[in-house]
């Protein structure tokens, strides 16, 4: 995945401080830089355009693509090859494709319809230069429903179309007037930047930006580390054992049959087998509930290292080590693991 910051010119930040995370982030791997060509909060015009450059040359420099917000009035301002130009509302189907066709654009994921989509394609719109990206929701309780982002990211994914969405800030909301975070879903107002990050990694979004303007290092270093490749769960371990340990330690695919009661992964047993370990039965076997993480010991014959997540209340078995557990905030992320989809464990 390749994720980002968002960085605004002429707002309480200092110039220093932007330059300075845009190298910090760089450096981290981060490689998209959004930012707006319309803030109402800039007072001085002078200072906003000052600054303005100043932060596209540094992000040139760094080699970020910079996603820049524009309006129907301000867009003819910012044709550089080097610009991928995020469409805000006011932009006709028409205007679309045609501007797809001269370069780089970037769609508004929150709001573009079914509808918009198919009549791009008669349009002959280039699509090749079509992403999207949602909006954030500054205002507290207006941001987006989780199936309804879902929905759209299937109706651009249906495309072709690469979608992003944005992540708040916990510690770095700088974004006047209301300093409530910068989120696109709702749900992720007050999560910390890295489960909302790994939520929307569940989610199917293809990439993230840091919405809030001053993250701090572990916020982007936890943006910089997700891949959307897998879904990341923090796991208490209630076991010291070095095979389960190991065992744990490896990335998971859920099967493609879907059982009713536990999640189960596909490689357990093999990856035990490969390093030769063994789970021998522990001495109190426990009733296993939502979000339990277990382990089939020896007692249980062929299927000793296979490792199921727990979705219901099943009783103690001992030939079933419950060996950790997803930590309970997180609990609502296992659903969101698919058949096919990988999954890892995090310790905490």
């Amino acid at each position: 995945m390749r994720n980002g910051i968002s960085v605004y010119a002429g707002l309480n930040c200092e110039l220093e401080e932007n330059i300075s995370l845009i190298s910090a982030a760089a450096n981290l791997g981060l490689s998209r830089l959004f930012t707006s060509a319309q803030i109402p909060e800039a007072t001085d015009d002078e200072k906003f355009f000052d600054d303005f450059a100043i932060i596209l040359a540094a992000a040139i420099e760094n080699n970020f693509e910079i996603i820049l917000d524009v309006s129907p009035e301000t867009f003819s301002d910012f044709q550089l090859e080097n610009l991928t130009l995020r469409l805000d509302d006011g932009f006709s189907i028409p205007e679309i494709a045609e501007l797809s066709r001269a370069g780089k654009i970037q769609l508004n994921a929150s709001t573009v319809a079914l509808e918009d989509l198919k009549y791009l394609q008669t349009a002959a719109a280039n699509f090749g230069n079509i992403s999207a990206l949602h909006n954030f929701y500054p205002h507290l309780c207006t941001g987006l429903d989780t199936y309804f982002f879902e929905t759209q990211n299937k109706n651009l994914h249906d495309f072709g179309i690469e979608v992003g969405a944005f992540v708040p800030s916990r510690e770095g909301r700088r974004r006047p007037p209301l300093f409530e975070g910068l989120p696109t879903l709702e749900d992720c107002r007050n999560f910390s930047t890295d489960l909302s990050a790994r939520f929307l990694a569940a989610l199917g979004a293809d990439f993230i930006i840091i919405g809030d303007g001053l993250p701090t290092v572990e916020e982007r270093e936890a943006v910089a580390k997700i891949s959307g490749d897998e879904i990341i769960l923090q796991t208490n371990l209630f076991t010291d054992d070095a095979a389960t340990i190991e065992l744990l330690s490896h990335k998971f695919t859920r099967r493609p049959d879907v059982s009713k009661s536990v999640i189960r992964a596909v490689e357990g047993r093999q990856i035990l087998k490969s390093f030769g370990g063994n789970i021998f039965p522990n001495n109190s076997p426990t009733e296993r509930t939502f979000g339990d993480i277990t382990v089939d010991n020896s007692d249980f014959g062929r299927y000793e290292g296979e490792v199921q997540i727990v979705e219901d209340v099943l009783p103690a078995d001992s030939r079933v080590n419950v060996v950790a557990a997803v930590v309970e905030e997180e609990n609502f992320l296992t659903r969101y693991i698919r058949p096919g989809q990988k999954f890892s464990f995090r310790f905490v």
